[in-house]
């Protein structure tokens, strides 16, 4: 699924991938770690991205579709919460343009919607804007895509791909994602969550 699909999710008011509540790794992290720099990688409307800057956290949120990232501000606003926001491609956007330093990186399922190219220069521009002993929580879909097929369906993307596209990364824990809760085609979709950390 590419960046026009994205798009005309977003204008169809189709974003199952979008939440409200912080998922479980996260929160584990926000709260064991000292404040630190915050990257949300395909944003979407910044639910993730504020909590951590409501929590004392430097974030920066980034998204492809131009709709997602004005939802973002606008969420920001209400919330009265200090965020960076991005509108670029995480497979051509600059690691000078994100900034450095980041000791949390978040995608949720932006991966998901890359081909292998993209997500191998993605990769490294991750590698490149995080910090040592910074940590990156991967959501992602598996094998299948629980009945969802054609141009709308996320790629699968696991743990020996994401061991090659990360190199100079150490896997902390790979499990089932099961406490999230996709709607419509995509609930039946396997998928886990991944957290790396940069030696």
């Amino acid at each position: 699924m590419g960046n026009l699909q994205y798009k005309i999710m977003y204008r169809l008011g189709f974003t199952p991938w979008e939440h409200e509540d912080q998922p479980e790794p996260l929160q584990d992290l926000v709260k064991t770690l000292p404040a630190g720099r915050m990257l949300d990688i395909g944003c979407g409307a910044g639910h993730d991205a504020i909590w951590c800057a409501l929590q004392g956290w430097s974030a920066t949120g980034v998204d492809v579709v131009s709709v997602a990232v004005d939802r973002a501000r606008r969420n920001a606003k209400a919330a009265g919460a200090d965020v960076r926001w991005l509108r670029g491609d995480i497979s051509t956007i600059t690691p000078a343009e994100l900034g450095g330093g980041f000791t949390v990186l978040q995608d949720i399922g932006c991966f998901a919607g890359l081909d292998d190219d993209e997500r191998k220069r993605a990769a490294a521009t991750i590698d490149a804007v995080a910090a040592p002993g910074g940590r990156l929580i991967i959501f992602a879909f598996g094998e299948g895509s629980g009945g969802m097929r054609g141009r709308f369906a996320p790629r699968r993307m696991e743990l020996p791909a994401i061991r090659a596209l990360f190199p100079g990364w150490d896997v902390e824990f790979s499990r089932p994602a099961d406490e999230i809760d996709m709607q419509g085609p995509m609930r039946n979709a396997p998928r886990a969550w991944h957290q790396l950390v940069k030696h």
